[in-house]
Formats: C-alpha cells, structure tokens, sequence
C-alpha cells in the first residue's frame, strides 16, 4: 500500500514539474513569436514607405527649336550640288558651321578662301561646313557649280532653290552663320563673313577646339 502511495506522489510531483517545464517553454516560444511578429511588423512597415529611387533617371528639358542662340536648330531637306539629299540632322554628333551665301554676295565671295582654309583643318576634328546656298537668286546652277569648283570649296553645297532654309533661319544678311554643337544647339550667330581665325573662336562654342 505504502509503495502504490509513494508510486502515486512520484508521478503527480513529475506531472507538477512538466507543468512548470510546459508553462516555462511555452512563455518563451510566446515571447519569442511577439519578437519575431514585431520584427516582421517593423518590417512591413519600412517596405510599405515610398523610398526614394535612386536610380531614377532624370533629363533635362528640351530646347525651345528657334533660329536664337540657345535654341534647337530646326531641322530641314536640301540636295546637294552633286544630286544627294542631306538633312542638318544626319550630322548629329558633329559641330556644324550652317553657311547661308551665294556667288554674286561680294562679302561671301570675301568669306570663302578662309572658310577653304579653316575647313583643311576642321574636317578632322569632327567639325563640318554646310553652304546653303540661294539657289533662287543664282542665275543657273551650273553658275554655282563652277563658282564652287574655281574656288575649290570641298564642304558641302546644299541648293535653297526656293529659300526655304533662308526664310525658315530669317535670314536678312549674307552671308549668315549658325554655328550648331553636337546636341543640334545653336551655340553662335554671326552675321557678316569671318576669317579663319574668328570661325576657330567661334566653333569653341560647339565643344569643339580647332588648333
């Protein structure tokens, strides 16, 4: 009798210390699950702000497309004396000396040879010389293909045979130039010839130095 007695305490003093075993593990797995909840709230929190993207791209505004310095040079069609079509935005990329002239215009006839001059150089530094022509104010164009061979300008020629380039730039003195940087800007007007040594300080505008 006594051992069933002794038998009985031993199991209820174990059934006690489970208990408080029991009670003692699950108070730090609870503890544990309010950490781990907290955690996961602070976390849901941080994601759920609008952080900044730093890797956002940003571009700046587009330039205003006009005939002014700072302005977007408007783009335009002409063919050339030797019969191609070019466009000023085939040459994107390079610092453009835009040329408005013709063969009877004493101050372009004036301008030329420094511009041939300047050109040996230029066209090597990534610089090109586009002569627009008034074709509607020549008398033929063989007249002006033999004008550019006499005085061996190798830039191209581009024919305004209706003036459409001439009005589009408002044109009202010739010669005229638009100097026109990489970006299609319009770094420069000038108005009247240049020499060489003004059309290398000029082109400084269009990111280009000429030595």
């Amino acid at each position: 009798m006594r051992n069933v007695k002794n038998v009985a305490a031993i199991l209820v003093l174990l059934a006690l210390i489970g208990g408080v075993l029991y009670g003692t593990l699950s108070g730090s797995r609870e503890a544990d699950g309010t950490q781990s909840r907290s955690t996961s709230d602070n976390s849901t929190s941080m994601n759920g702000q609008a952080l900044p993207d730093y890797g956002e791209k940003t571009t700046a505004p587009q330039a205003e497309i006009g005939v002014k310095e700072g302005n977007k040079a408007p783009d335009f069609s002409l063919e050339t004396l030797d019969g191609k079509t070019m466009r000023l935005s085939d040459f994107r990329g390079k610092t453009v000396i835009m040329n408005i002239w013709a063969t009877w215009c004493l101050p372009c006839r004036k301008e030329i040879p420094d511009m041939v001059a300047f050109y040996e150089k230029a066209r090597k530094e990534n610089i090109e010389i586009l002569a627009v022509n008034l074709t509607e104010t020549e008398s033929s164009i063989p007249n002006v293909k033999r004008f550019v061979e006499g005085m061996k300008m190798q830039f191209p020629i581009l024919l305004d045979k209706k003036s459409k380039v001439a009005h589009q730039y408002q044109t009202t003195i010739i010669p005229s130039s638009f100097v026109i940087d990489s970006n299609g800007i319009i770094r420069k007007v000038v108005l009247g010839p240049m020499t060489k040594e003004k059309m290398r300080e000029v082109v400084k505008g269009g990111h280009v130095p000429v030595k």
